[in-house]
């Protein structure tokens, strides 16, 4: 991979985008997932399906393996109340859900729970990640999502794959015609007891140097959607909204004022900045490793820019 030179390492902390948004059952945004791993844990997996949010990796429709649509943000979670959320691709969804060990059924319609407040409003119409590039990519992005809200219809078998060698567990649920939908975690109970030091800042498939701040640049997320931690020489608190694979940081404000070397305080003010134009992130925790990567959701896939992270233990 190769690094991000220091000039466009620069403009990236500076950067500017719009938040993403999607049209679906009601307003964009207003179908958010509980932020927070539910306290009563489904049986489905052994209590797996209640560790946070699960996106999709590969689909089998009629026999046919298929690539997701670029545009497509899908994912799904379940949640104590009996009830299930997600995405088919770009249009959300809640749906009543009953889940055994080896059984998921999902099935009435439910209206979608109000915008969380903190959440940043989202872009007009034709702009954000699910607004496709041509009507070539329009027509694939809706035969996409009509063949995934088929295939997660009625009673689906649940079944867990060891493992692979990346430590990665996938799920898979199938519908009685044989329609197939991998699903790997975004997001686990451990997200919230590790702490996210900041590494870097990812330009397209490059990187930029690790910053100078090393282990005094971390991020803490708490289950209660507040956020601490360190951005070199000064402590800081902000609020995390989690909305499926995205979550907007708000309310980002410095809660000590120390100095300290030159370098370290350019990129503490750097990161600042970034995290107060409440960005809405794409977020992945990626399971079997301890790297969690965060990527402004911007209108073109290839200006995809943002943080990477390593987890530490939490002292």
């Amino acid at each position: 991979m190769a690094l991000v030179p220091a000039a466009t390492l620069a403009a990236l902390l500076t950067l500017s985008a719009c938040s993403g948004g999607v049209e679906g059952d009601g307003a964009p945004g207003d179908l958010a997932a509980p932020a927070f791993p539910a306290e009563q844990r489904p049986a489905g997996a052994g209590g797996l399906l209640a560790e946070g949010v699960w996106r999709f990796r590969e689909v089998t429709f009629d026999g046919q393996e298929e690539n997701l649509p670029s545009e497509a943000r899908a994912w799904i979670a379940l949640h104590g109340d009996g009830t299930a959320s997600g995405d088919y691709g770009c249009t959300p969804f809640r749906l009543k859900a009953e889940v055994s060990a080896t059984r998921l059924t999902l099935g009435e319609k439910l209206t979608p729970r109000p915008a969380p407040s903190a959440t940043p409003a989202p872009p007009l119409a034709g702009s954000g990640p699910c607004a496709p590039h041509s009507g070539h990519d329009r027509l694939k992005l809706t035969r996409f999502e009509k063949q995934v809200q088929g295939a997660l219809r009625g009673n689906l078998s649940l079944s867990l794959e060891r493992p692979n060698t990346q430590g990665e567990v996938e799920l898979h649920l199938k519908n009685q015609q044989g329609d197939d939908i991998t699903l790997v975690q975004a997001r686990s109970d451990t997200f919230f007891t590790t702490r996210w030091k900041l590494s870097t800042v990812t330009a397209y498939d490059s990187q930029g140097p690790e910053f100078a701040a090393g282990d005094r640049m971390y991020f803490d997320f708490h289950k209660n959607g507040e956020v601490s931690g360190k951005l070199g020489c000064n402590d800081f608190t902000a609020r995390a909204t989690f909305s499926g694979l995205h979550v907007f940081f708000h309310d980002v404000a410095l809660s000590s004022h120390r100095g300290c070397d030159e370098k370290i305080m350019e990129e503490e003010a750097g990161v600042l900045a970034t995290l107060r134009k409440s960005f809405n992130y794409t977020y992945w925790a990626e399971p079997g490793s301890s790297r969690m990567s965060l990527t402004h959701d911007l209108a073109f896939p290839a200006m995809e820019t943002g943080f990477l992270f390593q987890g530490l233990p939490r002292r």
